[in-house]
């Protein structure tokens, strides 16, 4: 390996997006398209003076004295990557995240905050994204092309960060929502009416969704308890613990079992994969992220509990809210029975929704006498 550089770096992580996806799709064919995308990486790294300071499975961790030349140099391997003819189509996707900083050369290593910085840069972007820190964006001149995403929150890093995008003309320029700590993906939908009492039911069950042995907590209940409604404020709750974002599903409209899971796919925004059925691509989707899924009135669709089963058993990351009126009875399900609300926080929730309905009144007859002068 040639000589680290010293003084003021940019630092270069890469990772190939959804590489087990990919492992389990091309077989034996994936060594050879980690080795091919492994050349076109160091190719470009290489030419524009580059030091491979690691390079291990999927990940590139690359050094750079210039930051302009750190730069070109990812923008030329996303280049390469889009190029490439890849074999049966099993195209790679590669995030890259840059940071400049000063981190010392320890035993032919680099250590420091700076290091880690890059990486979180690197982690919180897409496959052919290319991030950039406010101290790297700094270095470059007004003929780089960026796109400011604004400031977002790194893991471990306490500050908020400004990050900016490469922009790479004929290149995809448009992505998902970053993946930082701000950007918890959700459709959790606003809830028009305080959350009134509960206090008890809601921290016990947050103490029993956040436990590490609990990946599927059902509350159940007669209807009319209110189920719904402590989920939800639950799921609300618990919302930064959930990298890859939690999500609501609402099975009330649905009667047959079978389409429990193109529903949650449809919700997570996943479209047909050819040669995979709607399960294996849920699968593949949840298997390497970090995910809560609210199930709402999973009792008119018993019968999908097995696929429920697989999924948590193949996505380690992956916990279940689940409403029911009845239990799902599977392995591992922790079950809280929702008591009825207490008289006197029912009065006050109907008086909140009877003021909210009496609000809806007025605005409306505001708007009614507005429209008639």
């Amino acid at each position: 390996m040639a000589e680290l550089p010293t003084g003021t770096v940019t630092l270069l992580f890469t990772d190939i997006e959804g590489s087990t996806r990919l492992l389990r799709r091309a077989g034996d064919a994936y060594a050879g398209l980690l080795s091919q995308h492994r050349a076109l990486l160091e190719e470009a790294f290489l030419a524009h003076g580059g030091v491979v300071v690691d390079a291990e499975g999927d990940a590139f961790f690359v050094a750079f004295a210039s930051a302009k030349d750190a730069v070109a140099a990812a923008g030329d391997a996303q280049r390469a990557l889009v190029s490439h003819d890849w074999l049966d189509e099993n195209e790679i996707r590669v995030r890259m995240g840059l940071h400049t900083g000063e981190p010392r050369v320890v035993e032919g290593r680099y250590v420091g905050l700076d290091v880690h910085h890059a990486a979180r840069v690197m982690a919180v972007g897409h496959g052919g994204q290319v991030l950039l820190s406010e101290a790297t964006r700094t270095l470059l001149d007004d003929d780089t092309s960026l796109r400011d995403l604004g400031e977002h929150r790194l893991k471990d890093i306490v500050r908020p960060q400004r990050l900016y995008q490469l922009e790479l003309e004929g290149l995809p320029s448009e992505f998902p929502p970053l993946a930082s700590l701000d950007n918890r993906p959700t459709n959790l939908p606003a809830q028009p009416n305080p959350f009134i009492g509960r206090e008890r039911e809601l921290a016990e069950t947050r103490a029993l969704l956040e436990r590490d042995d609990v990946r599927l907590l059902t509350l159940i209940g007669p209807g009319g308890t209110g189920k719904t409604r402590l989920a939800l404020q639950l799921a609300w709750n618990v919302l930064e613990q959930f990298r890859n974002g939690v999500f609501f599903v609402s099975l009330a409209p649905i009667r047959d079992w079978e389409l429990v899971v193109p529903t949650i796919g449809r919700t997570l925004g996943l479209g047909e994969q050819p040669g995979e059925t709607a399960l294996e691509t849920l699968t593949e989707h949840l298997r390497e992220r970090k995910v809560l899924l609210l199930l709402d009135n999973f009792e008119h669709v018993l019968p999908a509990a097995t696929a429920l089963s697989g999924l948590l058993s193949e996505a380690p990351g992956l916990k279940l809210l689940v409403t029911s009126r009845t239990p799902l009875r599977l392995r591992g399900e922790r079950l809280y029975r929702v008591p009825q609300l207490a008289d006197h926080d029912s009065l006050m929730l109907f008086v909140e929704r009877a003021r909210a309905v009496a609000q809806a009144v007025e605005a409306l007859g505001a708007r009614l006498t507005r429209a008639a002068s």
